[in-house]
């Protein structure tokens, strides 16, 4: 029996509003919990609703985290991708109820699926991440003041420092714990590790922003990471490919693993060597060793979940 189509509701989140868009209303109401349960009232009223929004930086995860709790389908989109569909349509202004009309219209063109619906394990572990990328963005920020600070200022550096790598300690212990907690994430954690080059931070970026690695296939997961290459042809003109979009989070923990098992990998070494030796650049080699190396991650955790299964 075939799916009913749903009926789509764009809802354009902001610190202090949600303003809702579908084929027949529009209004907004506050981002607050009555807000919020007005919102659901509506929602609940359609047929085979599904709600989408642009990701805001972590204002949605309030909004998707009441429509998961209530059953309702949800879909957070990439804003560029939705940016370039309003200027496409010659669309200059940028409103509210702009923003989510054309929320709107983009879901009903490229016929939006509902998103997977993440885990009660797997929140928690995007909320320590976050957290941890947060912290660890202040102490590089931290050590850079110090390197120029006066003398008068020096020691509340310092001890910003201190606390704050303290800090980085309790929430690594934390993700640790958590990713123990779960048989199968430990098992992906251990297989991922056993990988020269591949150690805690990327296996645990992988596992929160990635985890969808063994459900997908191998093109759309490196366009997912952002190491994809595109061309850039017209005509008989053959451009420069290069990579863009995908998640960068999980882009930049590969960059690094890849940097180290340039040096250290029994297959990644002499493959970005080889590549070196055609005459490839290094960033070049690189990333097509990230390739290598998040596809020989994929099989891996593909084989890891089949002897689980088992």
């Amino acid at each position: 029996m075939p799916t009913p189509p749903f009926q789509i509701v764009a809802v354009d989140v902001s610190k202090d509003s949600l303003q809702i868009k579908t084929d027949s209303d529009s209004f907004a109401v506050a981002a607050t919990p009555e807000g919020l349960a007005k919102l659901l009232k509506f929602i609940q009223k359609l047929q085979h609703p599904l709600v989408v929004c642009e990701a805001t930086g972590g204002y949605e995860r309030h909004l998707i985290n009441h429509l998961h709790k209530a059953k309702i389908a949800s879909r957070v989109l990439n804003p560029a991708r939705i940016r370039a569909f309003a200027e496409s349509e010659g669309i200059k202004a940028k409103t509210d109820p702009i923003d989510a009309e054309m929320i709107l219209r983009f879901a009903i063109e490229k016929n939006v699926q509902p998103g997977p619906e993440p885990t009660a394990l797997q929140q928690e572990l995007t909320a320590l991440m976050d957290r941890r990328s947060q912290i660890t963005g202040e102490i590089a920020r931290e050590k850079n003041r110090l390197e120029k600070a006066c003398k008068i200022i020096a020691n509340s550096i310092k001890r910003t420092l201190k606390f704050a790598e303290a800090e980085l300690k309790r929430l690594e212990k934390s993700i640790r714990e958590t990713i123990a907690s779960d048989f199968t994430l430990t098992h992906y954690a251990k297989t991922m590790q056993s990988v020269s080059g591949v150690g805690e931070i990327t296996t645990w970026t992988i596992i929160t922003y990635l985890s969808e690695i063994t459900e997908i296939g191998r093109n759309q997961l490196i366009a997912m990471a952002g190491v994809a290459p595109y061309n850039k042809d017209s005509g008989k003109k053959s451009g420069k490919r290069s990579i863009r979009g995908g998640r960068p989070k999980v882009r930049r923990v590969l960059f690094m693993a890849a940097h180290t098992a340039a040096s250290s990998n029994a297959v990644i070494k002499p493959y970005v060597q080889g590549l070196l030796g055609r005459g490839k650049p290094y960033k070049c080699a690189i990333v097509a060793a990230m390739r290598k190396l998040l596809l020989h991650l994929q099989s891996l955790l593909k084989k890891a979940q089949i002897s689980l299964a088992s």
